[in-house]
């Protein structure tokens, strides 16, 4: 467990920001919530705030603009994502500008606290990049060769991966089916290898 830090929960659904406040008070950090996405922005830019979870679909502001303003105005905050499934696309990009993490809803205790201990502690993904790489691969031989797992990873996706290594950017791009990031940092893939990223791509269960 980290030591106590300050974290500002952004969520326009009240049941978010009260099950995220609940849960990280008892781990001992200082939580504050909001649920407008323009007051958490400027809450972010004007207070001190060592980690800021931020939703990524709400009705005043688009999440990623509020990713995209600490990115540039307060690069030092770690910040981690919660989307639904129809974010996902919008998780990875979120995840390429530098985001620690990304939890899909409905999330556990577990997936919160987990999140928050790997974005405050700032420590590398443990695997390095050849074994990630390795395990992107492995994810995606099974999803291809295993009728039940490869149905598992297409109706739930990163919960099935949460047991893994996988950096935040391999799982996203496993979980929307993003073939040119994968064949860019892992190299050429099977042919039955895309097309199981291409059903992810258009699963509705996002």
């Amino acid at each position: 467990m980290v030591a106590t830090r300050r974290i500002l929960v952004v969520d326009d659904e009240p049941i978010a920001t009260k099950s995220c406040r609940r849960i990280l008070s008892v781990t001992g950090h200082d939580v504050v919530t909001t649920e407008s996405g323009r007051e958490g922005l400027r809450r972010a830019l004007s207070e001190h705030f060592d980690l800021v979870m931020t939703d990524l679909k709400m009705p005043d502001l688009d999440g990623m603009e509020l990713v995209r303003a600490l990115r540039n105005e307060r690069p030092d905050v770690a910040v981690v994502i919660m989307t639904g499934y129809g974010s996902v696309p919008s998780a990875v990009e979120a995840t390429k500008l530098g985001v620690a993490d990304y939890i899909e809803k409905p999330f556990t205790p577990q997936q919160i606290t987990e999140a928050i201990d790997r974005a405050l502690t700032k420590e590398p993904p443990p695997t390095g990049a050849s074994i990630d790489a390795d395990r992107v691969r492995e994810v995606l031989r099974r999803a291809s060769t295993d009728p039940s797992f490869g149905q598992r990873l297409l109706a739930e996706g990163s919960r099935v991966l949460s047991g893994l290594a996988l950096s935040p950017e391999a799982r996203a791009a496993i979980v929307s089916g993003d073939i040119a990031w994968i064949e860019k940092h892992y190299g050429q893939l099977t042919p039955e290898e895309r097309d199981w990223l291409q059903r992810r791509l258009q699963a509705e269960t996002w």
